[in-house]
């Protein structure tokens, strides 16, 4: 039986390795981004943001036909963190693009004699490094839980958010439950400790810069890689939703039913259709929650202590509330997009915090000696401002709750199911139908991401403010 020490142990091994792989492919591949063209950089950056996008899960649901049927504890953590470093190095190469040293600063440089290789290392590096290490902790958290990937890909491997799920829903053993959970908090602190501790800080993700940057070969070489195995492993999900089953025609009309002999307690329409009901609870609270937090001088890190705590532990918090909640609110629908709301504000402050920072007191004094405060400051002054950081921030939280999966399964049953939910179902049961109508939802979903993604990716350069 596998120890507390040993699940907090695996726990932390797959996460720290995620966001160092990550990291370590995403600076070259960034660098490599900031000196490309701007349509190669939209058309590139909108693939490579689209697994970050997409639910853990359906990462774990797109791999898993390439895993070999039988593996070991070892490779087993070496397929979930290739999945995480997948999901998550083209966020880091954003980041990186996106956060490039103003073009003044580097021609100083060169006049003064400095190598390519001293101006990466001497003045780009340190001036990125408190953006990159900020992304690295946001990587680490999610890494640490994405309970359906491991669900998916795992094959035996236990981490603090399988075991929190074995212990409540199939044990029914809540103390061994909450005793794990405190666990995985424990190590969500250890993390934002880490962190402030080294200097990380919220970094913008979209708006370039002009940059003198001349690229990376070796982030060009890296970026192919990660740009092919992206498209491969996406393919394969609108491979098999054309071959599996009935084809693709009947895989996408039996999305209006329940499954092969009616294994669903809904259609995966009507489950899309609550997902969608969540996504906008969830977003109407976050969102508002979010942009206050990021208008404060102070960068707060209890801000983003909630992307730590995994959704897992959220959802048997609240199932062991529920019976306390008001009546109107206890085992109504509500309960999950509340919950995904509070996962979600870190997300969209990581994105807000930067932007609002940026624009100028000048500005924002000006506009209260006008008489502009609360709803016109937002509308008339800073939302125009930061209206892409804004679009962004939305589009992240729209698709997090859409895909989200931890939470979901503790709090939402029967009639209540989301789309992530009954997707996991059909590929949990035999037979071509079920997993044809999988892929096909899953098909739907990656084309979401790729239109969003593609969109908010228009973005012009931008001159970085100074100080």
């Amino acid at each position: 039986m596998t120890t507390n020490l040993e699940l907090f142990a695996t726990t932390a091994l797959i996460a720290i390795l995620s966001a160092v792989v990550a990291t370590i492919l995403g600076y070259p591949i960034g660098n490599w981004l900031a000196g490309a063209g701007r349509k190669t950089r939209q058309l590139v950056t909108a693939f490579l943001l689209v697994p970050f996008l997409l639910p853990a899960f359906l990462i774990g649901i797109t791999l898993l036909p390439l895993q070999p049927n039988a593996i070991n504890s070892f490779s087993g953590i070496l397929w979930i963190v290739g999945a995480h470093v997948l999901m998550n190095a083209g966020f880091m190469a954003r980041v990186v693009s996106a956060n490039q040293i103003p073009a003044d600063q580097l021609e100083a440089a060169s006049l003064d004699g400095a190598s390519g290789f001293r101006k990466r290392f001497a003045i780009e590096l340190p001036q990125q490094l408190g953006g990159m290490l900020s992304a690295s902790l946001l990587v680490a958290l999610y890494s640490a839980t994405s309970y359906g990937l491991v669900l998916t890909l795992g094959q035996g491997i236990d981490t603090l958010e399988t075991e929190i799920a074995t212990a409540a829903l199939r044990d029914l053993d809540l103390g061994f439950a909450l005793t794990l959970a405190l666990l995985q908090t424990a190590l969500t602190l250890c993390f934002f400790y880490l962190a402030r501790s080294i200097g990380a800080k919220p970094a913008p993700l979209f708006g370039e810069q002009e940059t003198a940057s001349t690229g990376s070969k070796l982030g060009g070489v890296l970026g192919v890689i990660l740009l092919a195995a992206i498209v491969i492993v996406l393919a394969g999900v609108f491979v098999r939703a054309i071959t599996l089953g009935p084809g693709l025609i009947e895989n996408f009309g039996n999305l209006a039913g329940r499954g092969s002999r009616e294994i669903l307690n809904l259609s995966v329409a009507e489950a899309a259709l609550n997902s969608l009901r969540n996504l906008i609870v969830a977003s109407l609270i976050a969102l508002p929650v979010a942009w206050y937090a990021a208008g404060r001088k102070r960068t707060s890190y209890l801000v983003l202590l909630p992307i730590g705590i995994s959704p897992v532990v959220f959802g048997l918090v609240f199932l062991v509330l529920s019976g306390y909640l008001p009546s109107a609110l206890s085992g109504t629908w509500l309960l999950v997009p509340i919950v995904q709301s509070l996962f979600l504000i870190p997300l969209s402050y990581q994105v807000l915090r930067p932007a609002r920072q940026s624009v100028s007191m000048e500005i924002k004094d000006a506009a209260v000696l006008d008489g502009a405060f609360g709803w016109h400051m937002f509308s008339k002054v800073e939302g125009p401002l930061v209206r892409k950081p804004l679009s962004v921030a939305t589009a992240f939280v729209a698709l997090g709750s859409l895909g989200e999966f931890g939470a979901a399964s503790f709090l939402a049953y029967g009639s209540q199911a989301t789309l992530p939910l009954v997707m996991f179902r059909l590929i949990s049961r035999p037979g071509p139908e079920n997993l044809g109508m999988a892929m096909a939802a899953a098909s739907l979903f990656i084309l979401v991401a790729l239109v969003i993604v593609w969109v908010i990716s228009l973005e012009a350069r931008t001159r970085r403010r100074e100080p």
